[in-house]
Parts: C-alpha cells; structure tokens; sequence
C-alpha cells in the first residue's frame, strides 16, 4: 500500500521521500521500513540532496533543466523504493512494487515537468515558485499519509495520476493548437508580402 503513494512523491521529491521513511522508520521504529533505508549516511545524504533539490526547483528554467535531468532518476527511486517496501515478504512482491513505485514515479514526474515547462513560459517568476512550492506542499503532505495512510495515499495517488494525465494531455493539446495558429499568422504575412501591389 506504501508504494504508490511513496512513488508518487518521487517522481515530485525523490530525495525528500527516501529520508522521511529513512527518519520515519529511525525515530518511530516503523518494521515497514527497511533497514537500509534508516542508515545514518544514506540520511545525511539524501537530506543534502532534498535541500539541493528545494532549492533548484525554484529557480525558472534551471527547474526544467533539473526536471530532465531527474527524468531518469525519480522512476528509479521510486522502484527501488517499491522493491525495499515489498522485498520484505517475498522476490515476486518486491518485483511488482517496484514496477508500481516506478510507474508511479513516471507518472507525476511526467505530469510535473509538462505543467512547469508550461508555466515557465510565463513572463513573470512569481507563478514558478508558487507552483513550486505547491508541489513540496503536496510531496509532504502525500509522504507523511504514504506512512500513516498507506491505503488513503495509494487511492490519492491514483487520483492525482489520472489529473495529472488529463493535464499532459490539455497542455499538449494548447501548444500544438498555438503552434498551427502561428503557422497560419505567418503563413497569411508570407502571403500578404508576395502579393503584388
């Protein structure tokens, strides 16, 4: 049940996800979260990381630089975090959990750098870091349920996926549409040049 609501947050803060089950199983001596994970330097790693992380995704365009960047490395960490959480009961669990924690993962990251390539286009830097910080907002809050409420985070998780489709979908949909009206405008003052006087 922990998988896809911690997928879900790494494909948004993988680094910030990995700590709070590491800290989480630390303080709270939680028997659902694996041993490797509460390490003292996989801690002191991952929160430098987060740290790094929160800070990149506020700054326009270096966030979609990032967002590439992670393409790779939040399905990833999301797969290995399913196959932690299910590699506890047996090899065919930790198997399929990882598949889950990856698509996961794939998925709000899909739908996380589609919408902030689509707000980076906006003239002002405000609307960034407003997003931004609504995205920490949600991987908190979603974290701390993927441990308290496994089953209510697995179940808004795939809500969120389902928004976050339809939203890569609505956004690509608006740029194909502007991108064949700008092909008309210069298509109509190509015409408008070429045409004698």
């Amino acid at each position: 049940m922990m998988t896809l609501g911690s997928g879900w947050v790494s494909g948004i803060r993988p680094y910030f996800m990995i700590f709070l089950l590491g800290l989480s199983g630390r303080l709270f001596s939680l028997e659902q979260v694996p041993e490797v994970l509460q390490r003292t330097d996989l801690l002191v790693i991952t929160g430098i990381l987060l740290l790094v992380d929160f800070a990149a995704d506020k700054i326009a365009f270096l966030d979609s630089f990032w967002d590439q960047l992670h393409t790779v490395v939040r399905p990833i960490a999301g797969g290995a975090i399913g196959f932690l959480l299910g590699g506890e009961t047996d090899t065919t669990s930790a198997i399929v959990m990882a598949v889950l924690g990856a698509a996961a993962a794939f998925g709000s990251h899909a739908a996380k750098t589609t919408t902030r390539a689509a707000v980076n286009v906006s003239p002002e830097p405000v609307s960034n870091v407003l997003v931004s910080s609504g995205e920490d907002v949600a991987a908190a809050v979603m974290g701390l349920l993927a441990i308290v409420f496994p089953a209510l985070a697995a179940l808004l998780a795939l809500v969120l996926l389902g928004l976050g489709i339809w939203a890569i979908v609505r956004i690509h949909r608006a740029y194909r549409d502007l991108r064949a009206r700008l092909r008309e405008v210069r298509a109509r003052r190509a015409d408008g040049t070429h045409r004698p006087a």
